[in-house]
């Protein structure tokens, strides 16, 4: 996991850990955009693909297939947790219109990550997803 060492989980408790894990753990994404290339559990309606990118640091923007969403971030150690999002309101056709209910109940609760290489892997429980690093990707707006 490209998430810090375990070492600076270690300090004298005075906070100072936490930051240095968070901001590393935050540096790992940022300027990166990453696409879905496989879902284990409920699939995105239409097939998606989710895309995630990460602006800045406390950043992210993302879409499921339909409607684009930006709003807060906060990435730890092994946790990802998406605050509330906005977000376009454009009508998509069947089978897509079911795109962003999958991404909000996706992003309602703090998501487990990982990030092997260019694979970033995301776990809610029952579902697992994997998306790849695209490094000509400009991003989300």
């Amino acid at each position: 996991m490209a998430c810090g060492n375990s070492s600076t989980a270690s300090s004298s408790g005075d906070g100072t850990a936490q930051s240095v894990v968070k901001t590393s753990a935050t540096n790992a994404l940022v300027g990166k955009t990453f696409t879905s290339t496989s879902v284990d559990g409920a699939a995105i309606p239409g097939g998606g693909p989710l895309m995630l990118t990460f602006p800045e640091p406390g950043r992210v923007s993302l879409t499921a297939g339909c409607n684009r969403h930006i709003g807060p971030v906060t990435v730890d150690k092994t946790t990802l947790t998406i605050g509330e999002l906005a977000s376009t309101m454009m009508a998509c056709p069947p089978p897509k219109d079911g795109a962003d209910a999958w991404l909000a109940d996706f992003t309602d609760q703090p998501l487990k990550w990982s990030l092997h290489g260019h694979e970033l892997t995301l776990k809610d429980g029952p579902r697992t997803v994997v998306l790849i690093a695209d490094t000509n990707a400009a991003g989300l707006p």
